[in-house]
């Protein structure tokens, strides 16, 4: 998958700051699209196309990104590349998980989720174990919006323990990446300006 660019701009911030205030995305704005912009300048746009799957799209600005599939808005099933505006199929992996949607845990304060999953990436099958920790109900500020927010730490185990610390919004119904953290090496954050309905 496509690597996210982490460039800090300050005449971003500036242009971000000095735009017009928007309604904030509330409960249900997620079925018509809901825009994250970082402050690098990429987005992340968040789509439910289903009761139980949100899509994602990473954009860098550039027409390069990637587009995932979260099952109840917080679990990878599916990820690809996207190159100059175009999908690139062959780029996919697909992650399946023993429960289906309907039993998978929900983010809630105090919980922690151990599984296996079978990895399907450019035809090599891989058996996974993943590690879902679920935080302290706090909240948080996106640009002029405010949201609950439960963090969630991803622990990857066949992949030298490499972890992503996702923010699960419940009345968005996804979670972010919020950062990434590399064994020995210091957190990688990505940091959210702004949040807004999707244009139609």
């Amino acid at each position: 998958m496509m690597d996210r660019v982490t460039c800090k701009g300050a005449a971003l911030v500036f242009c971000l700051a000095a735009a017009p205030a928007l309604a904030c995305p509330g409960p249900g704005d997620v079925m018509q699209g809901v825009v994250m912009t970082a402050l690098d300048g990429t987005t992340d746009t968040f789509l439910q196309v289903s009761p139980d799957f949100v899509q994602g799209t990473y954009l860098d600005g550039a027409g390069d990104g990637s587009q995932y599939l979260l099952m109840r808005g917080v679990y990878l099933v599916e990820a690809f590349d996207i190159v100059q505006g175009q999908a690139r199929p062959e780029t996919r992996a697909a992650y399946a998980y023993p429960p289906g949607p309907a039993d998978v845990p929900m983010p809630v304060p105090g919980g922690r989720w151990d599984t296996g999953v079978t990895v399907l990436d450019r035809g090599e099958v891989r058996q996974m174990r993943e590690s879902f920790e679920f935080g302290a109900e706090t909240r948080i500020t996106i640009g002029e919006c405010g949201y609950r927010m439960i963090p969630v730490l991803a622990t990857y185990h066949d992949e030298g323990g490499f972890q992503e610390r996702l923010h699960y919004l419940p009345e968005l119904g996804f979670a972010y990446l919020a950062a990434t953290l590399e064994p020995g090496q210091a957190p990688a954050p990505v940091v959210y300006v702004r949040i807004e309905l999707a244009r139609p």
